[in-house]
């Protein structure tokens, strides 16, 4: 008698675990990696947002113009009227005050210098 009702009672419980299983159990998992995906989603757009913000916000500090300094073996400023010295990019200065360099050896250094509103902002080059 007890092994009727325990087989019932076991038979029972196949079926509501079968049915949930196929019904509830697999609706929920594939909900769960959906929800997944979403948040590695999310999480990227925001990585690209605030990477697009710290790129935009050091765009606004660069200098506007570059200079290139001139400064003789004592190391008093001087200005050589043939040169070119106010640029628009750092590469270009830079380019230009290592050109100057190799010309003028022993008798000039040259420093690029950007310049922000009008204010000197020093940027020595690398040596």
């Amino acid at each position: 008698m007890y092994e009727v009702i325990a087989s019932l009672f076991f038979k029972g419980i196949e079926f509501s675990y079968k049915w949930l299983n196929e019904n509830m159990l697999a609706h929920i998992l594939a909900f769960s990696k959906e929800f997944g995906a979403i948040i590695v989603f999310i999480s990227a757009v925001i990585f690209l947002l605030i990477a697009v913000y710290l790129v935009m916000k050091q765009a606004r500090r660069l200098p506007s113009s570059y200079i290139i300094e001139t400064f003789d073996t004592v190391g008093n400023q001087t200005i050589i009227p043939e040169l070119r010295v106010k640029f628009s990019t750092y590469q270009a200065a830079a380019s230009y005050a290592q050109f100057y360099a190799s010309n003028y050896r022993d008798r000039y250094k040259f420093k690029v210098v950007g310049m922000k509103d009008k204010i000197p902002i020093i940027r020595s080059l690398p040596k």
